[in-house]
């Protein structure tokens, strides 16, 4: 018996202090599968950009210019001879046109006002370097033109010459999408990156380059081997760097130093490589440094190059392009109002008391009075609802048989007219006596006196 009980003694100590392993498997699997879904997402939303992927989707509401991202994908590499396939996934229909973006107006661009022109082939300026000097935001150069595409539709545009697409949707000029267009190389695959065995006529030590992007210098360092650099400029539009070289080795090499605050080609938050032209044409070079606050490159400049481009995606602290800015939403507190409950006021309804009239029943009496007469209280009197002449028989007045007839009075009244007016002239005449009598009277008197 004491045995059972330091049995089930020793069983309750060992749950109290192992936990069940059932529980602890339900765990583990919980957090490998949350890891397992939470690293599917981070490298679903931040994958690299494919140098290959030639499909460019319209995000969203790309028609919005405060939008924070207008197309998936807004640099492309690729050659002479390629497609590029557009998808629109906005809510309205676009339409694409290439050309070149004036460069005088860097940073003034009003898109209320944008203005769109049409090549000139005779100017100066070319395809190659996408410069334009007219006083036009936007200058056409025909090379690629769409139709309207709707939404959910695709179309491909075709790539036939070699260096820069700048291309723009003329009713949302914001919406921009660059394409570089290398020469294709069968001879890339045997380009090595050995040394050259003769001895390079120049060689130098670190130099430093000043460059002006937005107003504001930055310093530049850099080594040459068999060239020189004479000059730098910056174009804000295509985001690169410009380097005039002068070659005078077989193959030139500049090693230069980009500190990540003032120039750099990230994507998605992850370091991208840098598109390098000689010319307009790609390039070898390597990146032979790279730490938290600069990157450095190693690029073999062919003889005879000119100008050397060095095209990144973010230049000092302008927008990262194809970054989007994620935003932290604010979280205003609901203000809760207590409602106010309002006492309802119940009206006492006035019963009116209906007045009840007594009918009044007229009793009809047993005295009956003669024609002519009515009964009023309890003796007879004459009828006045008749005129002169009538009595009441039955509901209707008749003459009454009794009065004289119609003729009689008309003779009578018209013996009193007479009579009365015989009775005022005589008044009349009586009068006037009187008054000459009074007057003789009244003469004799006076003569008299």
């Amino acid at each position: 018996m004491l045995e059972n009980k330091n049995i089930r003694n020793l069983k309750s100590e060992n749950s109290l202090h192992f936990p069940n392993v059932n529980a602890l498997m339900k765990i583990s699997l919980g957090l490998i599968l949350f890891t397992i879904l939470s690293t599917a997402l981070v490298y679903a939303e931040y994958k690299p950009v494919d140098k290959n992927n030639l499909t460019v989707v319209i995000v969203e509401n790309a028609f919005l210019p405060e939008s924070i991202r207008y197309f998936d994908n807004t640099m492309i590499s690729t050659n002479p001879g390629a497609s590029v396939t557009i998808t629109n996934n906005d809510s309205v229909s676009h339409s694409f046109v290439s050309g070149a973006s004036n460069t005088n107006a860097v940073g003034k661009i009003n898109y209320d006002e944008f203005t769109i022109c049409q090549f000139d082939p005779n100017a100066t300026s070319t395809y190659s370097n996408q410069n334009d000097t007219t006083d036009c935001d936007f200058t056409k150069d025909d090379r690629i033109i769409t139709g309207e595409l709707s939404p959910g539709e695709t179309i491909s545009i075709s790539i036939s010459e070699i260096g820069t697409y700048r291309i723009i949707d003329a009713d949302y000029p914001w919406m921009e999408l660059l394409v570089y267009s290398f020469p294709n190389s069968s001879s890339d695959s045997e380009v090595t990156e050995s040394k050259d065995t003769s001895t390079s006529s120049i060689t130098s030590s670190v130099q430093n380059i000043s460059v002006n992007v937005d107003n504001t210098s930055f310093n530049v360092p850099y080594t040459t081997t068999g060239m020189t650099v004479t000059g730098i400029e910056s174009d804000t539009e295509s985001m690169s760097l410009i380097f005039s070289v002068n070659v005078v080795d077989s193959t030139g090499k500049l090693d230069v130093k980009f500190d990540r605050s003032f120039f750099d080609s990230i994507y998605a938050g992850v370091d991208y490589s840098f598109f390098i032209l000689a010319d307009g044409d790609e390039t070898i070079f390597t990146e032979t440094q790279t730490t938290s606050q600069s990157r450095t490159l190693n690029i073999a400049v062919p003889s005879g190059t000119e100008e050397l481009e060095v095209i990144g995606s973010i230049f000092h602290s302008s927008k990262v392009i194809e970054t989007p800015v994620i935003e932290t939403p604010v979280i205003e507190t609901p203000v809760i109002e207590t409602p106010v409950i309002e006492t309802p006021v119940i009206e006492t309804p006035v019963i009116e008391t209906p007045v009840i009239e007594t009918p009044v029943i007229e009793n009809s009496s047993t005295n009956q009075c003669g024609p002519g007469t009515v009964l009023e209280g309890d003796s007879c009197v004459i009828d006045q609802r008749c005129g002169p002449g009538t009595v009441l028989e039955g509901d209707s007045c008749v003459i009454d048989s009794s009065t004289p007839s119609v003729s009689t009075q008309s003779s009578t009244s018209s013996g009193t007219s007479k009579e009365l007016i015989i009775s005022i002239t005589a008044g009349f005449v009586i009068a006037g006596i009187v008054g000459i009598i009074l007057a003789l009277i009244a003469k004799a008197n006076k003569n008299k006196n």
